[in-house]
């Protein structure tokens, strides 16, 4: 979910007929400087992102997925565009959630359809709501995809809220039952459920750095009633770590923590990415949680937070000249990992999205309204812990807006898709690529779905819809 002051905005951007003026910084941003976007000359590899011959019927946004071989389900999310910013109960409309289920073989390029409405899928209309949400934190070990939270209706009653809801999904299963169901097949049999308030959050992170580490919770909201113009959740403003008893029948959650609530750490919408750094001999696995909205005064986050494996975090001093602040990709996006054993670098790709800082004709520029934008970076850190940001040389391919205030134009894409890995590379836990075994050009993933624009800032509903396209992501090295 959007601020809601990006309302306000747009109703003043239709009252200025003079062009765009683009300004420095504001006040509103955690800080009033910005780290310099550098040129991706010494990133060690390049990247092209191509249109795949395959397509999600419909378009889908903010989803959950979870990858069994070739096969890859989605489920949750939206089916329509930018939500709506207006005064009354329609913003997020309940025919927009996704109620179906999608298989996607990438070895055959097919694409499998069930709706969760399906009489053969033993859900309760309740279930259902749960499972079609927007917003979800996920997370898959093994064959398990855990997702967790999200937005969205209560049909019985027509309240919108956060669920308090944690499924436990049998990946391999749920395929089944879309692809090739036996006759008593149901898809309840392949999702258990559980309740506790721990999980009531939408627009977090959901991980787990390995078995014998908690589950973490970082950040996110939770967001009560109808989304309107100036409403706002509660913000965690903290990481949560729980266990989870999962003995392939029932679910238990215990040894739940909340840790201290951190007034910088009001952030949702965010990436949080796993992150790989040298510790002397050894090699610490952790996160890196990246920008985020929103400051109380409506600004987005730009000091990035480090969190361990156990929930401990730790942000940078902001008034530090040295510190890195995120100027580029400042909302949740598609995203990729690669490490380097050999320079100890920690590549994280940003695939598009949304941006307050952005490139045009040579220049960089800011806009308060945080516009959709094509432009892909590079998050590195170094060896000793140093973050910068790279402009890399590509982005998406060029493909004509047909809809909205300005056809003809290009789509910009990224925002709220998942980057889905397709495994032809040796890969760290938490599927962070490694770097060193890049030796030609290599097919690294898939970008799917998202929210495709046909104007940097939207002005009406239709100026934006859910992207059925699906990207290919190929990196090269130099």
């Amino acid at each position: 979910m959007f601020r809601s002051i990006k309302f306000f905005c747009l109703l003043l951007s239709l009252t200025i007929t003079a062009q765009k003026i683009y300004s420095d910084p504001l006040t509103f941003n955690q800080t009033d400087s910005l780290t310099p976007i550098l040129p991706p000359h010494s990133v060690p590899f390049t990247i092209d992102i191509q249109l795949a011959n395959v397509q999600i019927p419909g378009g889908l946004q903010t989803y959950v997925f979870g990858l069994d071989g070739h096969n890859c389900v989605f489920l949750s999310g939206r089916t329509n565009g930018l939500h709506g910013f207006n005064f009354g109960n329609d913003n997020f409309p309940p025919l927009e959630q996704n109620t179906n289920v999608y298989v996607l073989d990438l070895k055959t390029s097919e694409v499998y359809v069930k709706s969760l409405a399906d009489p053969s899928s033993g859900l309760s209309q309740s279930e259902i709501d749960s499972l079609s949400v927007t917003a979800a934190q996920f997370f898959q070990s093994n064959k398990t995809l855990y997702m967790n939270g999200g937005y969205g209706v209560d049909t019985n009653t027509g309240t919108f809220g956060t669920k308090p809801i944690l499924s436990a999904i049998d990946i391999p299963g749920l395929i089944h039952w879309v692809k090739k169901p036996s006759k008593k097949e149901t898809a309840k049999q392949h999702i258990r459920q559980i309740s506790h308030p721990i999980f009531q959050v939408t627009g977090g992170a959901l991980y787990q750095s390995n078995p014998h580490a908690p589950f973490l919770l970082m950040f996110g909201q939770n967001f009560d009633g109808f989304y309107s113009a100036f409403s706002n959740g509660v913000y965690t403003q903290q990481v949560r770590s729980f266990r989870l008893i999962d003995d392939g029948y029932a679910l238990a959650v215990f040894a739940e923590k909340y840790n201290q609530p951190n007034p910088n750490y009001r952030r949702r919408d965010l990436n949080v990415v796993p992150i790989i750094q040298a510790k002397g001999n050894s090699y610490e696995e952790s996160f890196l949680a990246l920008s985020g909205v929103f400051t109380l005064d409506g600004g987005v986050w730009t000091v990035p937070v480090f969190i361990n494996a156990f929930g401990d975090s730790f942000m940078p001093d902001p008034l530090d000249e040295n510190t890195f602040k995120q100027g580029m990709n400042n909302y949740n996006s598609a995203r990729l990992g690669l490490f380097s054993k050999k320079t100890g670098e920690m590549h994280t790709l940003l695939l598009g999205g949304i941006s307050y800082e952005f490139p045009l004709n040579g220049e960089f520029l800011f806009d308060a309204e945080m516009p959709f934008d094509n432009s892909v970076t590079d998050v590195v850190i170094d060896k000793n812990g140093n973050i910068a940001q790279y402009l890399m040389a590509n982005s998406y391919p060029f493909i004509l807006s047909i809809f909205g205030s300005l056809p003809g134009g290009p789509l910009l894409f990224g925002a709220g898709a998942r980057f889905v890995p397709a495994g032809n590379l040796p890969n760290f836990s938490q599927r962070v690529f490694s770097l060193d075994s890049l030796k030609q050009r290599t097919l690294l993933g898939y970008v799917v779905g998202g929210i495709m624009s046909t104007l940097p800032d939207t002005q009406f509903a239709t100026d934006s819809a859910a992207s059925p396209y699906i990207f290919e992501v190929y990196a090269t090295p130099r």
